[in-house]
């Protein structure tokens, strides 16, 4: 085995190229999640006295496929609740739509039940109304109950928003111990619930069905990091850290 392997990785396992593999993955991964990684295995279970690469690779694995689905769902989000605004709020006539510094929420009114449905001039301020402003408009103008949102699940879900868009690990966080990391992913779960019941359509939630078969959607996307064709009834994964099998928009723990 390789000395720098040896040296800061002696419990891994490899066979056949394997070895190699974790080499070439670790110049564009990092070193310092590889440490991090193993670490956390390390721990997971008492007395640990060797790590399959397989079960090393699996999580970094599950963890980026699971960051790549939730970026769609949370992308439909916040584009529904940004519609949510431009909907039911107006820039004040008194600014102009060129001004491209920070929208302040004294800028906004209630869009005026007499205007025209089509136009809108906060669609087009040069600013960005990106997920934390739409819930800051949102409670300002208390237009959650109108949609039957909760302002807790938007924040958990901007919060969520935001781990996922710094594409670190998204289930281990900052931690290499046990404890901590089953908090992270419980709160990680937290806020995937509330994504579901944001989300504004069933199609979104539970996906379409196409020549019998169900095509996308939250659920089964979770699902199959998990599960051979997101089927929870079905054959599961190898994955030593990961979500429980979610179904109706709850985390079946």
């Amino acid at each position: 085995m390789d000395d720098m392997i040896n040296s800061n990785f002696p419990l891994l396992r490899f066979k056949d190229e394997e070895e190699q593999q974790f080499k070439d993955y670790m110049v564009t991964r990092g070193k310092f999640l590889y440490k991090q990684v193993y670490d956390v295995l390390c721990k997971w279970e008492p007395n640990v006295k060797e790590i399959k690469y397989e079960h090393f690779k699996n999580v970094i694995r599950y963890d980026k496929s699971l960051r790549d689905k939730l970026y769609i769902y949370l992308a439909a989000a916040e584009e529904y609740l940004r519609n949510i605004v431009f909907e039911n709020v107006e820039l004040k006539v008194d600014y102009q739509v060129e001004k491209s510094s920070r929208l302040k929420l004294n800028q906004l009114c209630k869009r005026d039940k007499h205007s025209l449905e089509i136009q809108s001039r906060l669609y087009f301020y040069e600013g960005l109304i990106e997920f934390g402003v739409s819930k800051n408009i949102i409670t300002k103008f208390k237009l959650a109950k109108k949609y039957n949102l909760i302002i807790e699940d938007i924040e958990k879900v901007n919060r969520l928003r935001n781990k996922v868009m710094h594409h670190n690990m998204l289930l281990l966080s900052k931690y290499t111990d046990r404890e901590n990391v089953e908090s992270e992913i419980k709160g990680i779960e937290d806020a995937i619930e509330a994504l579901y019941r944001i989300l504004p359509t069933d199609g979104l939630k539970e996906g379409t069905i196409v020549d019998g078969i169900v095509r996308g959607g939250l659920t089964q996307d979770i699902n199959k990091s998990n599960y051979k064709d997101g089927n929870i009834a079905g054959e599961k994964y190898d994955n030593l850290i990961c979500l429980h099998a979610f179904k109706g928009g709850e985390f079946l723990r």
